[in-house]
């Protein structure tokens, strides 16, 4: 067998041969063919060798998904944090709690970071990654990588995901602190920050039958999820307040987020351009959260209504003024 295999030089003739070769086709192939055409080619090549050559599968998932944002997204968001180990090349960190400096500062993942976990004996790989979109008022957009063995694929989907977002979930339920967000014209965003108000049922200024029907209506509300779905109804209550300024309002919404444990979104119809716009705003909202529209009455229909009421008399007028100016009407929706 011995005698029949190829000398060393005929193996090294052919190997110089063959690259002779190659190099002579790669010539040929810039010479005659363009740029664009060669990007191509190399790109379909590199498509053909990953697939039948590697064994690695990337899930990719972005902040937004259709028309609002990616509840797997703020799920990573929310988990990954609390596995970054030694392995991880960097962290975020940061603090918005004021009243307390000394405190540890919470982690977060920055970008282009690389966070590996363990679960149910498969490796696991997240980055996050950003692409700027190159225009001021269209903000970042962000995206993670899970890379997983092709052979794990089916259980990433159908065990690894449903746990991150069950975990996450139990994240939020033992937060002590909430967050209040603000919509962001400019950036047509979101921008949270702490929300720390002392207002409580045991603490507000209220007749105590009135209370106590609040909070049963409150807990009748949560318990009666599966009842809603089972209707066929959207699981939200809606309150419409209604008064004067300083007659606690405000103190009875940041009472019904500290009962709750909800966070509050607080919407400007000012801030609102038009239609889709709106519909935009409201589907970004997470679960489990307040929305609070101030002033009610300032929408375009009631100032379409108030130019005609300027058309009355001067003690008309007066009057309608008056009464603007001391019942200023505003809604919230929980959800």
């Amino acid at each position: 067998m011995l005698k029949e295999l190829p000398s060393l030089s005929t193996i090294l003739s052919a190997y110089a041969s063959f690259s002779a070769m190659a190099m002579l086709f790669r010539t040929i192939l810039n010479e005659m063919l363009p740029e664009r055409m060669q990007n191509y080619i190399a790109s379909k090549i590199y498509d053909f060798t990953a697939a039948y050559f590697s064994s690695d599968f990337t899930f990719i998932i972005e902040d937004r998904w259709r028309a609002g944002d990616n509840q797997m997204f703020r799920a990573a968001e929310i988990y990954l944090p609390t596995i970054i180990g030694p392995s991880s090349d960097s962290i975020l960190v940061g603090s918005d709690d004021s009243s307390d400096p000394t405190a540890p500062p919470k982690r977060s993942i920055p970008v282009d970071c690389r966070i590996k976990d363990n679960y149910d004996g498969m490796r696991l790989e997240w980055t996050l990654s950003s692409i700027d979109p190159k225009k001021f008022y269209v903000p970042p957009k962000r995206f993670f990588s899970l890379t997983c063995k092709k052979r794990d694929r089916e259980r990433v989907e159908q065990r690894y995901f449903p746990f991150i977002n069950k975990t996450a979930q139990e994240i939020i339920n033992k937060s002590e602190s909430l967050s209040i967000y603000t919509y962001d014209q400019e950036c047509s965003m979101w921008d949270p920050t702490v929300f720390k108000h002392p207002a409580t049922f045991e603490t507000l200024a209220m007749e105590p039958h009135l209370k106590e029907f609040i909070m049963k209506d409150l807990d009748s509300f949560v318990e009666r999820k599966e009842f809603f779905e089972n209707v066929g109804r959207a699981w939200k209550r809606g309150y419409l307040l209604y008064g004067p300024p300083g007659t606690g309002k405000s103190s009875l919404v940041a009472a019904i987020a500290n009962y709750m444990r909800y966070d509050v979104y607080d919407l400007q119809f000012q801030s609102v351009r038009n239609d889709s716009d709106l519909r935009r705003i409201l589907t970004s909202t997470t679960n489990r959260s307040i929305l609070l529209i101030e002033d009610i009455d300032c929408s375009t229909k009631v100032s379409h209504n108030r130019t005609k009421v300027k058309e009355k008399s001067e003690e008309e007028e007066d009057d309608d003024e008056y009464r603007d100016e001391t019942k200023r009407p505003f809604s919230i929706d929980l959800g």
